[in-house]
């Protein structure tokens, strides 16, 4: 009977606090009644939804999106968005370093004389 009396002892000291359990979503806020607490929660969820459907009915289309360069216009499954977009940045790089190896160098513009002799 003591041991059993010793268990129940140490899980009374161990149990969490009130704010712990409010915290854990496990009791609800004890500042509101409890026969208010559902409606309480009732209310908080339809402002919620009221907020929400707000939003979706105000959001900006697609092209607007676009325009602001917040989505890309792209004829790709979204699943492959991303690797559509390194493509690109990887292609660009390639005929940038192409470029750059094929520029003239300053001697080859003076004999151009599209650069003066100072300025090579």
């Amino acid at each position: 009977m003591r041991s059993s009396h010793d268990e129940l002892d140490k899980f009374l000291k161990d149990r969490p606090n009130q704010s712990e359990l409010v915290a854990k979503n496990i009791l609800k806020d004890p500042k509101i009644a409890p026969a208010l607490q559902h409606q309480a929660e009732e209310l908080k969820r339809a402002k919620l939804e009221t907020a929400l459907a707000h939003k979706i009915e105000h959001r900006p289309p697609v092209s607007e999106l676009i325009d602001h360069n917040i989505l890309h216009s792209s004829h790709v499954a979204p699943a492959l968005q991303g690797k559509e977009a390194e493509l690109k940045r990887s292609q660009l790089e390639d005929v940038l370093n192409t470029k750059i190896q094929d520029r003239p160098t300053p001697d080859t513009l003076v004999e151009k004389h599209i650069l003066g002799k100072n300025e090579g």
